[in-house]
């Protein structure tokens, strides 16, 4: 996020986790160079600031930045996982602008229905459990169609078979179709209260439909949809999504590809995410809320296709958010039992983990210090996570238990992180990163290798 120097452009400071004590969390502001512009400690819900560059000016936009930067901390420690270390690594110019063919069409609500039913239109179940529109939400946005107000723009991806995926627009489209299947009355309406306040979409049983004029409406109403070619670069509709996604509350990176890829890709991902296997390793820390479990099962998936073909992670580009996208198209219509070994491997890297770390610690950024009883437990690292799941995911894991004591790589690790400042600099910031992801995978490479008795 940007802030304002004195006689300087504004400038974009970085959310960096800096330690934590029992009751209190510190954090800096840094640079792309990680010089300390803020230093902040948050307590219970209060983020205070303990120390400012006086370079930084205009007191009302650095507290909205505050607020901003407090959001960004809540949601990271819900999520379990630090993405404070990460950075945005989208890959610039990632397709030819003139291959991108959008079409702009009509489509009527109850063709939106019957596409539905009939599987044309991919509403993606799973990710529906995410979607936050409460009962008014829904209400009003009925209420603008049966005022015949023109909705704003859908967007839609069509493959090759000629069914659609929605890329904008999938809370608008959800709650129109539960509408339609009565699963919700309207309430709280600006404007027809009194007319269809409390009504359903039809009249079955003891629910009483709409009147037959807004029944009419309702189903003559047209929604305005680009839909984007077959033949486009498969960036595009990512690249679209993350530009002009309108939903409550902006999409994360794996919210989007969920929302894009396959079903059969999307149940494996469900599928690791409940093996209990993973919920030990972690310790059950990484949240499904905004699927961060999903993203960090993906990640393993990826990286760990990538030693199995190419002998190493080395051809990895270093654009993360790219990458998982490219390999989330890649598999699109990949068939469950093409993941059957990836998910042993998984299963069998989950096991290792925690029996060689320990539940407590397993993928963290540790030092002696976070070892102490008392300490505060550190968040999962995704380069940890990829770069332990993927070393370990060809142990036997029952040799691995029989040769070895339990936790025996823990203070090998934390050992290690303490003492590589080369390593501890690159599990802390840019951790996507190809130099970072390669070093660390490498540097734990020889560490196993040395320490593991196999």
């Amino acid at each position: 996020m940007e802030f304002n120097i004195k006689n300087k452009p504004p400038i974009s400071l970085y959310l960096l986790k800096k330690g934590a004590s029992e009751n209190e969390i510190f954090f800096d502001l840094a640079d792309e160079n990680q010089q300390v512009w803020v230093e902040l400690k948050l307590q219970n819900t209060k983020l205070s600031v303990i120390q400012k560059s006086d370079e930084i000016v205009d007191d009302e936009i650095f507290d909205l930045r505050l607020e901003e930067v407090l959001s960004a901390i809540v949601e990271t420690e819900r999520s379990g996982t630090d993405s404070y270390s990460e950075e945005n690594t989208l890959e610039l110019s990632p397709y030819d602008p003139d291959q991108i063919k959008v079409r702009s069409d009509k489509i009527s609500i109850t063709l939106i229905s019957q596409m539905i039913d009939n599987g044309d239109i991919d509403l993606n179940p799973d990710f529906q459990r995410h979607l936050v529109w409460d009962q008014m939400q829904k209400s009003r946005l009925i209420e603008s169609i049966l005022l015949r107000i023109p909705l704003p723009m859908f967007y839609f991806a069509e493959d090759k078979e000629g069914k659609l995926s929605v890329v904008d627009g999938l809370q608008r489209i959800s709650t129109i179709k539960e509408f339609m299947e009565n699963k919700f009355p309207l309430k709280n309406l600006q404007y027809l209260e009194d007319s269809c306040g409390g009504k359903y979409y039809r009249t079955a049983g003891n629910r009483q439909g709409i009147d037959t004029k807004y029944f009419r409406w309702f189903n003559l109403t047209t929604l305005s949809a680009n839909i984007i070619d077959p033949s486009s670069p498969y960036k595009v509709k990512y690249d679209i999504f993350r530009r002009i996604n309108t939903g409550g509350k902006p999409l994360n990176n794996q919210e989007i590809r969920n929302c894009l890829t396959g079903q059969e890709l999307r149940d494996i991902l469900k599928e690791m995410t409940l093996l209990e296997e993973f919920k030990a390793a972690t310790d059950g820390s990484i949240k499904s809320k905004r699927m961060e479990d999903q993203d960090v099962v993906l990640r393993f998936l990826m990286f760990y296709e990538m030693k199995i073909s190419k002998g190493s992670i080395d051809s990895y580009t270093g654009y993360m958010d790219s990458s998982l996208d490219e390999f989330t198209e890649a598999h699109i219509k990949s068939k469950k039992v093409d993941f059957e070994q990836q998910v042993k491997k998984f299963s069998n890297a989950m096991k290792n983990a925690e029996y060689l770390f320990g539940k407590k610690y397993a993928f963290r950024k540790i030092t002696a210090k976070d070892l102490h009883p008392d300490a505060h437990k550190q968040l999962i690292n995704k380069a940890l996570f990829v770069c332990i799941s993927v070393l370990l995911a060809d142990y036997e894991n029952e040799k691995i238990k029989t040769l070895n004591d339990s936790q025996s790589l823990l203070h090998p690790l934390a050992d290690k992180i303490a003492q590589d400042e080369k390593l501890f600099s690159y599990l802390s910031y840019g951790t996507n990163g190809k130099a970072n992801l390669l070093y660390t995978y490498e540097e734990l490479n020889k560490l196993f290798a040395s320490t593991i008795k196999y």
